[in-house]
């Protein structure tokens, strides 16, 4: 590993167990977190439809990639009904799930970034550019996944725990992932982009926004939050600041 490729992983780590801890150090109300978890889900949306779909799908593996999206969203769906779920039910057993299907999602998704941030970890201004985007959406990200597993009532070591997998997941994926991607293997990089891209899809729609939405109070200002979301993902697109 380069040097610059091991502190381009060495900020991605910081920045996203940090950023998750922050959650974690003081105790909000749910109130709180679940705006945490309406902006969260605006980046989860803006990133898979103005994103991770597009790239997805623009290739000459088009349909194969459709494919790879539908094997990350049924992988997750698998994991929640048959692997996770133990057929208890209520509130916390709810979040416990939810806090299990986007730990594994959002790892996964991690470990692309690092392979990414490997392949692009050659060029100093390509890999500048990757950095940028994936503390972009890694950051809320870590921000939502803490506050569901705030809200699913974990130990703060648990919560610890998973974040430090999951902020550790980049620089394991730029270590090992890139050792055996090499350069000239781009679409090994963009089939796993659509598993990413289903796992988020059904991490956004199937658990996010349920939980965000799923009382009736204050609904409007979980709605701007989740707007301001993905505009802001679609504008730092559309400035070239974030892409996959």
């Amino acid at each position: 590993m380069s040097k610059s490729l091991l502190f381009y992983s060495l900020i991605a780590f910081v920045a996203a167990f940090g950023s998750g801890a922050i959650v974690v150090v003081r105790r909000w109300s749910d109130e709180h977190l679940h705006y945490f978890l309406s902006f969260g889900a605006g980046i989860f949306l803006g990133t898979v439809f103005g994103i991770l779909l597009p790239e997805s799908i623009d290739s000459e593996h088009a349909q194969l990639s459709g494919i790879m999206i539908l094997a990350g969203f049924m992988l997750l769906f698998f994991v929640e009904r048959f692997l996770a779920s133990d057929g208890r039910d209520g509130y916390r057993h709810t979040h416990e799930i939810a806090g299990v299907t986007a730990f594994i999602g959002l790892s996964v998704h991690s470990l692309i970034d690092g392979a990414g941030l490997a392949l692009a970890g050659t060029d100093m201004v390509i890999g500048r550019a990757m950095l940028i985007s994936i503390l972009a959406h890694k950051i809320p990200a870590a921000i939502a996944l803490s506050s569901l597993l705030i809200l699913a009532e974990i130990s703060l070591k648990g919560i610890l725990f998973r974040l430090f997998i999951f902020a550790a997941a980049t620089p394991f994926g730029a270590l090992i992932m890139g050792q055996f991607i090499g350069s000239g293997q781009h679409d090994a990089i963009h089939l796993m982009t659509g598993v990413v891209t289903g796992s988020f899809l059904y991490v956004a729609i199937g658990k996010l926004l349920p939980e965000v939405f799923h009382g009736r109070h204050k609904q409007w200002v979980k709605l701007l939050l989740l707007m301001l979301g993905i505009c802001a993902v679609l504008v730092l697109g559309l400035l070239g600041i974030v892409e996959h």
